[in-house]
C-alpha cells in the first residue's frame, strides 16, 4: 500500500508539473514586450504588413484568439491542447502537430538506438571499472571517455565529419538520404546516412553513461554490505551482481530516463551538423525563423516528455528497490 501511495503522489506531481508547463508555454509569447502579433509573424513582416494592410493585423489577432481577455485565451488554449491542436506553422503553414509527428520519428530513429547502446555500453564499463578502480583497464577506458565527455558533441561531430566523412569519405557528408530512391535501397541509403551521427551519439551517451555508473559503482564500493558479502566467501562476480548492481541501477536507469526525456532536444546540435531533419534541427530552424507556434508545440512536447519519463524512472525505481516507501530510499 505504501508504493501504490508513492506511485499515487509522483503522479499527482507529474500531472501538475504539466499542467505548469502549459501554463507557462501559454504566457511564454504574450508576455514578450511588444505586440504578440508581431512576435507570431515575425518583425520583418510585422512592419510589412502595418505598412501595407494594418487591418491584416486585426484578422491575425482574431485567428490566434487573441482579440479575448486573458482568461477566455487560456481556456481556449487548455482547450486546443487537449484536443492535440496546436496550430499551424506561420512559416510553412503546415499544422504544428503534422510536422512535430514527422521530423519526431527521423529523431527517434537516431535516439533509441542510441540511449539502448551506450546504456548497455556505459553500464557495463562503468560497472567493471568502478569496482577495479585504478587497475590498468580502468584508467585507459576512464581516461578516453573522459575526455570524449569534455568535447562539446557539436565539435566532436564536427570533428569525425571532417575526418570520416569529408577525408576519408567512408560515409555521407550529411542528410537523411540520397533521393531518387525506393524500396530496400531507399532503406540501405538511409542506413549509410545514419550511420555517422549514430556513431557519434553513442560514443558522446557512453562517455556519459560510463562516468555516472563508474561514480556510482566506486561510492558503493566501500559500503559495509558489500564487505559483509565478500567476507562470507562470496565471489566478486556475484557480489557485483546480487548486491552491488541491485543499488548501482537505481540512479542510472534514473538518468537513462531523463536521456529519453530529452530525446528530441539533445541531438540538437548533431542533426544540425549532419543536416539530419530531425527535432532538433526542427528547432533550431524554428528559432531562426521566430516561429513561435511551432516553437510552442515543440517545447510543450520536450516538457511532457521529460515528465513523463521522469515519471516512469519512479516507477521503475519502486518495481527495481522494494525498499522505497513514502517516497524515500531507505537502504539496509
Amino acid at each position: 500500500m505504501k508504493r501504490i501511495a508513492y506511485l499515487a503522489e509522483k503522479l499527482f506531481s507529474a500531472l501538475l508539473v504539466v499542467f505548469c508547463i502549459v501554463t507557462v508555454n501559454f504566457f511564454l509569447v504574450r508576455f514578450m514586450p511588444g505586440d504578440v502579433v508581431m512576435h507570431i509573424v515575425g518583425e520583418d513582416e510585422y512592419l510589412n504588413i502595418m505598412s501595407t494592410n494594418p487591418e491584416k493585423i486585426e484578422e491575425i489577432r482574431a485567428a490566434y484568439g487573441l482579440d479575448a481577455d486573458f482568461f477566455t485565451q487560456f481556456v481556449r488554449y487548455l482547450k486546443k491542447t487537449a484536443a492535440l491542436d496546436f496550430g499551424s506553422s506561420f512559416r510553412t503553414k503546415a499544422p504544428v502537430l503534422d510536422t512535430i509527428l514527422f521530423r519526431g520519428k527521423w529523431t527517434l530513429y537516431l535516439a533509441l538506438p542510441t540511449i539502448v547502446i551506450s546504456g548497455l555500453i556505459g553500464g557495463f564499463t562503468g560497472l567493471l571499472c568502478g569496482w577495479g578502480e585504478e587497475k590498468w583497464y580502468d584508467r585507459l577506458v576512464t581516461r578516453v571517455f573522459l575526455l570524449v565527455n569534455t568535447i562539446p558533441s557539436n565539435c566532436l561531430a564536427i570533428l569525425f565529419l571532417i575526418a570520416f566523412a569529408f577525408r576519408l569519405k567512408w560515409f555521407p557528408i550529411g542528410g537523411i538520404t540520397s533521393g531518387g530512391l525506393s524500396g530496400w535501397a531507399r532503406t540501405a541509403d538511409i542506413f549509410r546516412h545514419i550511420q555517422l551521427p549514430l556513431i557519434v551519439l553513442i560514443l558522446y551517451r557512453t562517455a556519459s553513461n560510463h562516468m555516472l555508473m563508474r561514480s556510482t559503482v566506486t561510492q558503493l564500493h566501500g559500503e559495509q554490505y558489500i564487505d559483509t558479502a565478500l567476507s562470507k566467501g562470496l565471489t566478486e562476480r556475484l557480489v557485483r551482481s546480487r548486491h552491488l548492481l541491485k543499488n548501482a541501477l537505481s540512479p542510472y536507469i534514473t538518468s537513462l530516463c531523463m536521456q529519453m526525456g530529452g530525446v528530441f532536444a539533445g541531438s540538437m546540435m548533431v542533426e544540425v551538423v549532419f543536416s539530419w531533419k530531425g527535432m532538433g534541427s526542427l528547432i533550431y530552424e524554428s528559432v531562426n525563423a521566430k516561429d513561435f507556434p511551432m516553437l510552442q508545440g515543440c517545447f510543450l512536447l520536450i516538457g511532457v516528455c521529460v515528465v513523463a519519463f521522469n515519471l516512469l524512472s519512479d516507477v521503475l525505481y519502486a518495481v527495481i528497490d522494494p525498499r522505497v516507501k513514502d517516497g524515500e530510499h531507505e537502504k539496509v
